[in-house]
């Protein structure tokens, strides 16, 4: 049974060795997981390629309010992926989504021939399943839309979430006319570069994450990052948006739990 939740942390990966408790980073990843929850925070951890994928959902398994997406990031695209095996994961109760999957035109060493092939077959995953797709774009916005844009045409049914999203207001717009939600991170408490985007866009649109470990707000800026952080995104969020702290929360948890069908 879902536990109530006041927020949801939409992409976090706390099965990442920065969680270990030999590294000596901070609170080992159970207690990590546990104050979130504490806290009335639920997250959904991500698969970057099948181990990771597996490590989600036995954290899933492991906790009521944790959830799992479960795919290959495009930095791991030219490896032979059993989609297979793949497919039989996305099947399990607790995962939400398939991905994190998309085009990388900054970090990653892979072709966009393999990049292009493994983010499409991840898209058609997702169609054959009925679940949504959550989308890594590195500096690729014109590419992801192409390929979004005519599959979006011929199955209408296609839901997507645009991760991270670092694009600009007219790219969003192009996102949201399609239908889609974007999410927001750490940098939006420390940069403007989000600011018209989140005040322009509908609040019923936006979901909040961390990425963790990665990128973490203000104040935490620098540290490793993890879902109880979330809150500060949340109330970036509400202070671009001028509205309360708990509307943003309650409309960003409820738009989290429609998307991924959390109820």
């Amino acid at each position: 049974m879902t536990p109530k939740l006041k927020l949801i942390d939409i992409h976090c990966h706390l099965d990442f060795s920065d969680f270990d408790p030999s590294t000596k980073l901070g609170a080992s990843r159970d207690e990590v997981i546990k104050r979130a929850l504490e806290a009335g925070i639920g997250m959904i951890n991500i698969g970057v390629d099948l181990e990771t994928s597996q490590k989600s959902i036995a954290l899933a398994e492991k906790y009521d309010g944790v959830f799992a997406v479960v795919g290959i990031h495009p930095h791991d695209a030219d490896k032979k992926i059993d989609f297979k095996e793949l497919k039989k994961l996305a099947k399990h109760e607790k995962v939400v989504g398939i991905g994190e999957c998309g085009l990388d035109n900054v970090r990653s060493s892979t072709s966009n021939i393999e990049q292009k092939d493994i983010f499409e077959q991840q898209i058609e995953l997702a169609l054959e399943l009925d679940k949504p797709l959550m989308i890594h774009c590195r500096d690729a916005h014109k590419e992801v839309l192409e390929i979004l844009k005519e599959y979006k045409n011929n199955e209408a049914s296609l839901r997507c979430n645009i991760h991270f999203f670092s694009g600009n207001w007219e790219q969003a717009q192009e996102y949201l006319k399609l239908g889609f939600s974007l999410s927001f991170d750490g940098p939006i408490t420390f940069s403007h570069d989000y600011d018209e985007t989140i005040k322009n866009m509908p609040l019923g649109r936006i979901m909040a994450e961390t990425d963790s470990p990665f990128a973490a707000p203000v104040p935490y800026r620098g540290q490793r990052n993890e879902p109880l952080y979330v809150q500060e995104v949340v109330k970036r969020i509400a202070e671009i948006k001028v509205i309360s702290f708990e509307e943003a929360a309650k409309q960003t948890t409820k738009n989290a739990i429609t998307f991924f069908g959390l109820e």
